[in-house]
């Protein structure tokens, strides 16, 4: 796009379902997964006081917001076990064996010494399904897990979801195409 042409070289609307989310840990959430926000990412700032006004500067860490997801629930309850399970084996709420079995939860862990952490991507895609951008986010783990409501006077039509919310370290995004 130059000065001249204000016309943007791809004119197609960044499509809200067209999105693929995929845990090392917990393979289930890509294929439940209903929605999520992309996290964003803001800067600290530092102020410089004078006599006059405080201005402001920037700071030097990033501030990333949490992920949150929503998902469906399977007869099975694999994707809400799988974060479950997960919190509960970084809090070990009986006995320390909790923690010692939360690396066995999962064969795909990336750093069994860090059992803990498990790494997700989030795929975007265009509006013909080809990924275009990918999230790498490190370091994540689950902060909360929602309940999730029965009630005998719904119809076999609704669906049941819950939610998660993660912590990570950073992201990082690539360009697909």
């Amino acid at each position: 796009m130059t000065i001249l042409n204000k016309t943007p070289t791809n004119p197609n609307f960044l499509l809200p379902n067209r999105f693929q989310l995929g845990f090392a840990r917990a393979p289930h959430i890509q294929y439940f997964c209903q929605s999520l926000s992309i996290p964003g990412i803001s800067l600290s700032e530092v102020v410089n006081t004078n006599p006059f006004v405080d201005l402001y500067v920037p700071g030097e860490k990033a501030i990333y917001d949490t992920l949150s997801i929503t998902f469906t629930l399977d007869e099975e309850l694999s994707s809400w076990m799988e974060i479950h399970d997960w919190i509960r084996g970084m809090t070990f709420p009986e006995n320390f064996e909790e923690y010692k079995n939360l690396s066995r939860l999962s064969r795909n862990i990336p750093n069994p010494n860090r059992p803990q952490y498990s790494d997700a991507t989030i795929t975007l895609l265009s509006s013909s399904y080809t990924p275009t951008w990918r999230f790498n986010l490190k370091d994540v783990f689950p902060t909360s897990l929602s309940a999730f409501v029965m009630s005998a006077s719904d119809g076999p039509e609704n669906t049941l979801t819950a939610d998660a919310t993660f912590r990570f370290a950073y992201y990082n995004v690539e360009k697909l195409f």
